[in-house]
């Protein structure tokens, strides 16, 4: 050390030590209060503000902010997508989709699982594999559709053939009463009881014509009937879902059948 610089050092090293010596208490003396004097207040003066005095803010000062200033964001600040995200997602929605705009249906879709693909557009269901669910869904649109088409034109068919029926019904025993007359007449009228006899063979034959007519459109509503079930059954077993009344409304719905 060069020895301009011994008696600063000297100095220093003085200073510090003084320091250190005014710091400390003396070796006799304890540190903190007197054996006697307990720290903090004393025993009947309570801790904290006095009772008459309640914690938060006075009775008149609300909590909060003001009422004049809004809680939240801005009002001008969106809480949804911004617009161009809204734009690109209407861009995506394949034309012809049938996404649920009912919030009745957009609660049902959340039980629907992969049947949630009725969504898809009529030219994806058309053209989707039927190893797929598109496909398969695709194949039960087709077959309900056709099948409700067979029960409402056979339904209406039926209702007609059964008031021919009545209708002949009362032909056939009009017919039967007249030949009844006629066969009680005195003096008995040979072309008379010939006629009523023809009568009531054509009313007969009328009968029967529609009773067939009748059991024909019953076996064929049966049979569109039929194959509404069939498209639900082989729709469940082909995507692996239970189909539940609830599950084929609500999916008659999306699919728009």
């Amino acid at each position: 050390m060069p020895k301009l610089h011994l008696p600063l050092a000297l100095t220093a090293i003085a200073l510090t030590a003084a320091s250190a010596a005014i710091a400390a208490p003396p070796a006799g003396v304890p540190v903190g209060p007197p054996a006697g004097i307990p720290h903090g207040p004393p025993a009947g003066i309570p801790h904290g503000p006095p009772a008459s005095i309640p914690a938060g803010p006075p009775a008149g000062v609300p909590h909060g902010p003001p009422a004049s200033v809004p809680h939240g964001p801005p009002a001008t600040a969106s809480s949804h997508a911004p617009a161009g995200a809204a734009a690109a997602h209407a861009a995506a929605t394949p034309e012809g989709s049938h996404a649920p705009s009912d919030p009745s249906l957009q609660r049902g879709a959340s039980y629907l699982g992969k049947l949630n693909a009725a969504h898809a557009s009529d030219k994806a269901l058309s053209k989707a594999s039927p190893n797929s669910v598109v496909g398969a869904l695709g194949i039960y649109k087709a077959s309900v559709s056709a099948a409700n088409a067979d029960i409402a034109t056979y339904s209406g068919a039926v209702a007609n053939d059964q008031t021919v029926v009545a209708n002949a019904e009362a032909a056939v025993t009009t017919a039967q009463a007249n030949l009844d007359t006629a066969n009680g007449a005195n003096p008995v009228d040979p072309a008379a009881v010939d006629a009523a006899k023809t009568a009531l063979a054509a009313a007969q034959s009328d009968l029967l014509t529609a009773q067939n007519q009748l059991a024909q459109d019953q076996a064929s509503l049966a049979a569109a009937q039929q194959a509404l079930a069939g498209a639900q059954t082989t729709l469940a077993s082909s995507t692996g879902t239970t189909l539940t009344p609830e599950v084929v409304s609500k999916l008659n719905s999306m699919l728009g059948i």
